[in-house]
């Protein structure tokens, strides 16, 4: 989708693949069935006849996750051979945990390959991606040059640090599965109270469900509060539309009450 990290079509002019760029509505950030199968046909026009899609679980900007079956449901259709990679670099550590049916992982028989990122909402030193594929397709990666590495070097950059894998194998360890969910749970139960707040103050604004980014119409922020807060905005020029606000653990309520005060100061808006 639009909404894709930066990194894929930086990959796909590595790879020396055509990217397709699938726009996706201004205000639910989902992707149009149409506008999917519009792409589909413009690549099989230009003779393509091999498909790798990539499909977000948590977006950089929004926090946005696509369904992947709406991509299935047309390559199927057209009869076309695809893989389906799940990126998951910053969701994966926080849309499954939660209180409903995730059919994003390797249930769905369609899904290739997952990546998440250590280095995000667990925290782990930077570069801690971590890659899981099913079994039989890591090998068309393998470099058999590297005759006098013990084991198999499978990825792009070679060597990497033992460290960041230990650091990622301890916090995971330390917290468990149960912790994880008690702290993502809190998280996520401060995001809901952001968004009932600018619900009553009649704030734009997008936010997955089961996500903790709280994307807001770039309107509603002044420049002013945009920098007390460090918020990020989706550009950095004058054709921004929307700044983000990451709940992480150690933004409290306290916080969120200081920026919504801010946030009706700034626009003389009716307290709550």
């Amino acid at each position: 989708s639009e909404d894709t990290h930066y990194s894929i079509p930086k990959a796909s002019n590595l790879l020396m693949l055509d990217w397709i760029k699938v726009p996706v509505d201004f205000e639910t950030r989902e992707l149009q069935e149409s506008a999917i199968r519009d792409s589909v046909r413009v690549a099989l026009a230009k003779g393509k006849k091999y498909f790798i899609v990539v499909s977000n679980m948590g977006t950089t900007m929004f926090g946005s996750v696509d369904d992947p079956k709406k991509y299935t449901r047309i390559l199927k259709e057209y009869q076309l051979p695809f893989r389906l990679h799940i990126d998951g670099a910053y969701g994966g550590f926080v849309y499954p945990f939660g209180d409903f049916e995730n059919e994003i992982n390797f249930t769905n028989p369609d899904i290739s390959s997952l990546t998440i990122d250590a280095h995000k909402m667990l925290q782990a030193p930077y570069g801690t991606g971590i890659f899981v594929c099913r079994k039989g397709l890591m090998e068309n990666v393998l470099t058999d040059e590297a005759k006098y590495v013990e084991g198999m070097d499978l990825t792009l950059c070679g060597s990497r640090s033992g460290a960041n894998a230990v650091a990622v194998w301890v916090i995971l360890t330390t917290y468990g599965p149960h912790k994880w969910f008690e702290k993502i749970s809190v998280i996520k139960m401060r995001t809901n109270w952001l968004c009932r707040q600018l619900d009553q103050l009649g704030i734009s604004y997008f936010r997955e469900p089961e996500m903790n980014i709280v994307t807001i119409h770039a309107e509603a922020i002044s420049a002013e509060l945009a920098h007390k807060y460090n918020l990020v905005p989706k550009s950095h020029d004058e054709s921004n539309e929307w700044y983000k606000i990451v709940l992480m653990d150690h933004v409290e309520i306290e916080h969120l009450k200081d920026f919504i005060q801010d946030l009706i100061s700034s626009k003389n808006l009716n307290p709550i």
